[in-house]
């Protein structure tokens, strides 16, 4: 049978399918059309129902998302409650929060350490409200930090502070050397331990103690040709203080060199330096 025969043939067959369906459905009630269309488009309703409920979902999602007017990542702080932070510097820096979205997020992680697919997924997202310029401040651990300090990711400090205002961050300065940035760009260098950490046979305290040497060399501009204040170190705030996080690792605040709203980055900095807030009722533990 040639291919136009077959599909003639097609044709027929679904065209005597409709008839019968016709004839079957021509002497039966209103009610006994719509429990025979039930019967036998169930399946098909439902689908188009459930399509139908996402694509409205979808435009209204769109349409009623609010802009934001702050965004901040918290890496490794999951015991805070994302929500509870928000509200509370929402409400510390005076936010539009009617008409606009604070965003403290604490939930995600990134370790050098064990670098997995979440980890991955993590960096992918970073990466990309970063490029977008969603995305105002970040604190993590400073391994990590390192990282995408050398590509630049993070403000300098004196750029957006008056010397009066960063004098009050002076003991807490971290700084990334210039030329290590420079020469990581025209390398394409990205340091990553992982491979080498995974490979080697060391202890937790060791590796601990390794990160600790590390982070504390970025104490240090004197060590450094051209210093450039890109961080603040964030262990001996309050709010790491009060809630308990970081304890096994040195954090750093940075503000997104793309953020177009770095005076709300400063001030969260203030907020996290702020002895009167009580971080530790912000914990999940705490709100139940």
């Amino acid at each position: 049978m040639s291919e136009k025969e077959k599909n003639a043939a097609e044709y027929r067959g679904v065209r005597d399918e409709i008839r019968q369906q016709q004839l079957k459905t021509r002497d039966m009630t209103l009610k006994g059309k719509l429990k025979y269309f039930w019967d036998y488009y169930k399946i098909h309703t439902l689908v188009c129902i459930l399509v139908l409920i996402f694509i409205v979902t979808f435009i209204h999602d769109i349409a009623t998302a609010k802009d934001s007017v702050f965004c901040a990542y918290m890496f490794h702080s999951s015991q805070v409650s994302s929500e509870s932070l928000s509200s509370s510097f929402a409400e510390y820096a005076d936010l539009d929060t009617e008409n606009y979205e604070c965003l403290i997020d604490t939930t995600m992680n990134i370790s050098l350490r064990t670098y997995t697919q979440y980890d991955m997924a993590s960096s992918q997202k970073l990466a990309a409200l970063v490029q977008a310029g969603d995305l105002d401040t970040i604190m993590m651990d400073s391994d990590v930090f390192y990282n995408h300090a050398l590509s630049e990711m993070f403000v300098d400090l004196r750029t957006i502070f008056s010397e009066e205002e960063l004098s009050k961050y002076n003991d807490f300065l971290y700084y990334v050397d210039r030329t290590e940035v420079l020469r990581a760009d025209e390398d394409s260098y990205y340091v990553d331990d992982t491979d080498e950490m995974n490979n080697m046979n060391v202890s937790e305290d060791e590796a601990l103690e390794e990160i600790f040497t590390e982070a504390e060399s970025h104490r240090h501009p004197e060590n450094m040709e051209e210093p450039v204040p890109v961080g603040i170190y964030m262990t001996d705030s309050p709010f790491a203080r009060k809630t308990g996080a970081y304890q096994q690792s040195v954090p750093v605040f940075g503000i997104i060199s793309t953020s177009h709203r770095t005076d709300t980055g400063m001030k969260y900095l203030e907020f996290l330096w702020d002895e009167s807030i009580d971080f530790s009722q912000m914990l999940e533990s705490n709100l139940y």
